[in-house]
């Protein structure tokens, strides 16, 4: 448990016995392939963390639709900023494969943090990047073509989980804004490139470094 929280950046800002402190007001979940661990529209009152697994973080628009905003693995926390605001989930953590979740009562993470200035530190940036990552996808999302809007997602999330995305192209559609038979067009042509590879429910980066110079900007991260 201590080495999932370690692979959160601002949670390894802490020492190892202020990890051990906080784990031991930790609890492990178990969820099935299919399952949510929580709805947007939820109360907040748990910090989450993948342990091991994958979950997807999704708005559904009024209309049905639903927008993928993040695919968390391990050591991602799930849409965490809603322990430090009151209100509800802003999104939905559904179950893709089978998750073991760690979670903290909200109050008792908020006030080992704030004995932490470090992590507190840390957080405050990763709110920082939040706000400027949502003014990026807006932008991306109105000016930018699908190609782009894809190059930018492969770009933040292989630099964030690794060169081995566990996306299929419905995800990649979802988190872009486009059709999945779209999403698909492109694949095939950065696979062309030698930039991607595609296999069965993944896509592995195979040139980070032409896929960095042929991104545009970031993309935004929960």
């Amino acid at each position: 448990m201590i080495e999932a929280l370690q692979a959160d950046p601002n949670l390894n800002k802490a020492e190892t016995s202020a990890l051990k402190e906080l784990s031991a007001k930790a609890r492990q979940k178990q969820f099935k392939k299919g399952e949510f661990i929580f709805k947007a529209g939820d109360k907040s009152d748990n910090f989450c963390l993948v342990e091991n697994g994958k979950v997807i973080l999704s708005k559904e628009s009024p209309s049905g639709k639903s927008f993928t905003y993040l695919v968390a693995t391990r050591g991602i926390t799930l849409n965490g900023i809603t322990c430090f605001k009151s209100g509800p989930r802003l999104f939905s953590a559904r179950v893709v494969e089978d998750s073991s979740i760690i979670t903290i009562p909200c109050h008792e993470f908020r006030f080992w943090v704030e004995n932490n200035p470090p992590v507190a530190m840390g957080i405050l940036g990763t709110m920082g990047e939040l706000l400027d990552g949502a003014y990026t996808r807006i932008i991306d999302l109105i000016d930018e073509s699908v190609e782009t809007r894809i190059l930018n997602v492969l770009s933040m999330l292989s630099t964030r989980i690794g060169s081995e995305l566990p996306l299929t192209n419905s995800d990649l559609a979802e988190m872009v804004g486009t059709s999945r038979e779209s999403a698909a067009r492109v694949i095939s042509r950065l696979q062309d490139s030698g930039i991607v590879s595609k296999g069965r429910g993944s896509i592995t980066v195979l040139n980070k470094e032409q896929l960095d110079e042929t991104a545009s900007s970031p993309f935004f991260i929960i």
